[in-house]
């Protein structure tokens, strides 16, 4: 864990320098889907805050568990409560509030210069719902989107993470779109005594193990 901490300062996602994955490209926007996929989010989010980031949570959908965070210190021997103050955490219950949040509120919570983490929970949950017409939805999800491309241009890391369970199959195309939006997508797969992390895009076969997610594994 010592030596993944060292590698996160200043930019979490050499994290995911796995063999073979593309030099030379930055990794800003990174998304975890598959079944349950937010506490590994979670577990990330507490990770990064450790590691000196300045962290901001926008929880679309109501997935944010503090006591992952709090499993986390424990295991580092730092007290939760201070670790659970360097993380903010903001829920949106509508997809026109989740908008809001991404499109304007978080920005001006981020300090110029400083290493900074956007974790989006569910960025398609609230966009899922049958009470907000398809069309609506989709040009609100995609101005959404473009929001997050511009921060992570001007050097903003997104960590997403996005269930399978529950999502609407009727608009599973703002699933394609966010997975096609993403510079790497990790799915997690499980069964009744495993859970694996698969790199799908790019699409490798991981020839190690991932240090972060083996201590995840250990801790959850």
């Amino acid at each position: 864990m010592e030596k993944d901490i060292e590698k996160a300062r200043g930019d979490l996602f050499p994290l995911l320098d796995f063999p073979g994955f593309p030099a030379g490209k930055p990794v800003r926007k990174a998304l975890i889907v598959g079944k349950r996929p937010e506490a590994l989010a979670v577990y990330l989010t507490a990770f990064a805050a450790f590691s000196g980031f300045r962290v901001l949570v926008a929880d679309g959908a109501n997935a944010f568990d503090p006591y992952v965070v709090s499993r986390f210190a424990r295991g580092e021997g730092f007290p939760p409560d201070e670790l659970l103050k360097k993380i903010s955490v903001a829920r949106a219950f509508t997809c026109h509030q989740l908008a809001t949040l991404i499109r304007e509120r978080l920005q001006p919570e981020l300090s110029p210069g400083a290493s900074s983490l956007v974790v989006l929970l569910g960025p398609c949950t609230m966009f899922f719902d049958e009470d907000v017409p398809g069309e609506e939805a989709a040009f609100l999800f995609r101005k959404t989107l473009a929001k997050v491309q511009e921060m992570s241009q001007e050097g903003v890391s997104f960590l997403m993470s996005q269930s399978f369970s529950g999502f609407n199959k009727r608009r599973s195309f703002l699933l394609r779109e966010l997975i096609c939006f993403s510079d790497a997508v990790l799915k997690l797969k499980s069964s009744a005594d495993t859970l694996q992390v698969v790199l799908d895009k790019p699409p490798l076969a991981l020839r190690r193990p991932w240090g972060v997610f083996e201590d995840f594994k250990r801790l959850m």
